[in-house]
């Protein structure tokens, strides 16, 4: 499965990024659609608790 090409890896926070929501022109809107804060709401996504760069997976 492909990600959306906005999401891109961030090795000094060791986590992935949003560029939509670090965007000053989208991330207000993209941040309430997104719930952003409230936690991951997809509890079923093995990814949680491997959090690692898959770029080269």
């Amino acid at each position: 499965m492909r990600r959306c090409p906005d999401i891109f890896w961030d090795e000094e926070a060791g986590r992935y990024m949003c560029g939509l929501m670090l965007n000053p022109e989208t991330a207000e809107q993209v941040k309430r659609s997104q719930h952003a804060g409230q936690g991951c709401y997809a509890p079923l996504n093995s990814w949680r608790e491997d959090i690692r760069n898959r770029d080269d997976d």
